[in-house]
């Protein structure tokens, strides 16, 4: 445990579902993603020239904080743009990571969107997120529709064990998160835990279709993903598509060059 990182003293910690869809897209496509400071590594989940963004569109519940607070007990719906193996570089072909940094994630609670921002430098924006009948969609707050996801299961929920081509999936969601301060946009970086209790997470497969409306992300392309079909479920491909159900931790951020 790196000893700046007070991830024992002070966390969130909650239960999440978790679906993610991975996108390949080319490896310039995901580094116009990343600030200044930022670089992509090498990774094994998506074919060489790409990089994979990962879609996540999440329910988190009960969250809540391991010392007593003010804050309530927090529940809500949050869609995340991820991309792991992201490096630090550090001068004189150096660099720290691999991490996993998040562009843009849009939430339907206030409290939980502030204190994104505030505390830990996450580019969080306020959304109307809706999921029902296997489709999972995000409006901002304009009422400009921003994507949807339309997925269906095509398998039980069982531990990820026995879904051996999510190792992958597991070693990039398990990277440390690595995010921007003052309020997401620098110039200052700052890492923070993201564990999963993996020994008690299930994983379910599932197919999908990706639409996204607007540019709500510089970079990333309006679209269908993928542009015909569905994509393949994590049964099929470690780029496959999955729902994690796993509690999970997040805790306090602190500096970058703490990192060991």
């Amino acid at each position: 445990m790196n000893p700046f990182d007070p991830f024992n003293l002070w966390h969130l910690s909650g239960m999440g579902t978790l679906r993610y869809v991975t996108l390949a897209l080319p490896t310039a496509t995901v580094s116009n993603l990343l600030p200044a400071g930022l670089e992509l590594g090498p990774q094994q989940i998506t074919p060489k020239g790409t990089h994979p963004v990962l879609m996540g569109f999440h329910e988190m519940f009960r969250l809540q904080t391991s010392l007593p607070s003010l804050l309530p007990s927090m529940t809500y719906h949050e869609h995340s743009v991820g991309v792991p193996y992201c490096y630090a570089a550090q001068g004189r072909g150096r660099s720290r990571g691999p991490y996993f940094f998040m562009p843009i994630v849009l939430l339907d609670h206030v409290l939980a969107t502030i204190g994104g921002l505030l505390f830990w430098g996450y580019a969080k924006r306020l959304a109307t997120i809706r999921n029902a009948d296997g489709r999972y969609t995000a409006t901002a707050m304009d009422g400009e529709p921003a994507l949807s996801v339309s997925y269906e299961y095509t398998g039980e929920a069982k531990p990820i064990a026995e879904y051996p081509r999510f190792e992958l999936q597991r070693q990039a969601l398990s990277q440390t998160i690595v995010s921007t301060v003052p309020l997401g946009m620098g110039p200052f970086f700052v890492l923070a835990g993201f564990p999963k209790r993996w020994e008690v997470a299930t994983i379910r497969p599932l197919r999908a279709v990706t639409e996204i409306f607007t540019d709500y992300v510089v970079g990333l392309s309006s679209g269908r993903y993928p542009a015909t079909d569905r994509s393949a479920d994590i049964n099929e491909s470690v780029m496959g598509s999955y729902e994690l159900s796993a509690p999970w931790q997040l805790g306090s951020p602190y500096p970058l060059f703490a990192d060991s």
